[in-house]
């Protein structure tokens, strides 16, 4: 075996010659070389980092760190166990709160008298919608506690959306029935005259009379015969201290002939309520109470009005 060494400048070389078991000799060295090299390294580097290793110190580090985990898990569970029982709480009012308006959608809807099915309390809101593609039913096909409250939440607001258009109504339905004129202007008292043609009190002669009369006894009560705002509340000539009552829809009502106003111009006065006391000023010869019903500036018959049934 011959090995040739040339030198930096490959001006001069130089030729060894040797047996076979130099030469194995020689290459065992250079490994054994590279060995220890190798090793050192791998020395070195667990040297550096003794916390990487399986002793009883890594071991003990790394239990402590799972540990730290484990009660940083804990927090989070008992955290989560929280939320999740005020959720069920919330949902447990917003329930009550279903039930407790449900009912009182269905008493007043019975006591409005309102057609079976307008506004029906007992039933979940009636839905629809085209069908969606598969990849978004897929995506709701499993409702959470989140959507659960928020679908009751919004049937909630369907109910009070249902109530306000039933108060609403029934409001303006008990507005209309209590501006309806029906009834007695008086609590006591019986008819003296009628409404038509008559003999004038005073002159004896044919006289045209707009309202009808009910006498009684000085200081009982006049009442309206529906709700309204008061007009006028003074003297009148022939009337003596009258008052007027604007029913709306162009009805208006006059009391004359009154001992004393209880109201004002501007007053809001129900169906049934005293708005003077009978007496007998201005043009009169007694006691009573003169009622006219003027529609739209026209005098009617009061007896169409007084014998009806009220609303």
């Amino acid at each position: 075996m011959k090995i040739i060494v040339v030198n930096q400048g490959h001006s001069r070389t130089r030729t060894y010659s040797g047996s076979g078991k130099w030469a194995g000799g020689l290459c065992c060295c250079a490994f054994l070389l590279s060995m220890a090299i190798g090793g050192g390294a791998m020395y070195a580097w667990l040297t550096n980092n003794q916390e990487q290793m399986l002793t009883s110190d890594g071991v003990k580090n790394w239990k402590q760190i799972l540990d730290t985990q484990q009660q940083d898990l804990g927090l989070v569970r008992q955290q989560t166990q929280n939320q999740l029982d005020a959720l069920m709480l919330r949902l447990s009012e917003l329930q009550g709160r279903m039930t407790r308006l449900d009912a009182l959608g269905e008493r007043l809807t019975s006591k409005a008298k309102l057609d079976d099915g307008e506004f029906n309390f007992n039933e979940v809101p009636a839905l629809g919608g085209p069908q969606e593609f598969a990849e978004a039913e897929a995506a709701y096909s499993k409702l959470s506690l989140i959507d659960a409250i928020d679908q009751l939440a919004d049937q909630i607001d369907n109910r009070e959306e249902q109530l306000d258009l039933l108060d609403n109504l029934i409001a303006n339905r008990t507005l209309h029935d209590d501006a309806f004129l029906a009834g007695l202007p008086v609590r006591q008292g019986w008819l003296s005259s009628r409404y038509g043609r008559r003999t004038d009190p005073f002159t004896g002669k044919a006289a045209w009379h707009n309202g009808v009369d009910f006498a009684g006894k000085r200081g009982s009560d006049i009442i309206s015969v529906a709700a309204g705002v008061v007009v006028w509340s003074d003297t009148r000539s022939g009337y003596g201290l009258l008052v007027e009552v604007n029913h709306g829809n162009g009805y208006l009502t006059r009391y004359a002939h009154n001992d004393e106003s209880l109201v004002r111009v501007g007053d809001i006065v129900t169906r049934g309520q005293a708005i003077a006391k009978m007496g007998s000023s201005g043009r009169s010869t007694g006691p009573h109470v003169h009622f006219e019903v003027l529609k739209n500036g026209k005098p009617q018959d009061p007896s169409r009005y007084i014998y009806r049934a009220s609303k």
